[in-house]
C-alpha cells in the first residue's frame, strides 16, 4: 500500500513537472515571438530614421544651393547697379 502511494505520488509529480515544462516552453516561445517581433520594429525605425536624416540632408543640400544662387543673384544686380 505505501508502495502504490509512493507510486502514485511519483507519477503526479511527474506529470506536474511536465506540465510545468510545456507551460515554461510555451512561455519561452511566445518571449522568442516577441522578441524577433521587438528586434523587426526597432530595425524598421531605425530605416526610417535613416530615410529621415537623408532627406533632412538633401533639403539642406537644396537650401544652401537656392540661397547661393539668390547671393549670386543679388551679387550679379549690385555690379549691374555700379556700372
Amino acid at each position: 500500500a505505501e508502495l502504490r502511494s509512493l507510486r502514485a505520488r511519483a507519477e503526479e509529480a511527474a506529470l506536474s513537472h511536465e506540465r510545468e515544462a510545456r507551460t515554461l516552453r510555451d512561455q519561452a516561445a511566445a518571449a522568442a515571438k516577441q522578441r524577433d517581433s521587438a528586434l523587426r520594429e526597432a530595425e524598421e525605425a531605425r530605416a526610417q530614421l535613416r530615410a529621415g536624416a537623408e532627406a533632412r540632408a538633401a533639403a539642406r543640400r537644396e537650401l544652401l544651393e537656392a540661397q547661393r544662387e539668390a547671393r549670386d543673384s543679388r551679387e550679379g544686380r549690385d555690379t549691374e547697379r555700379r556700372r
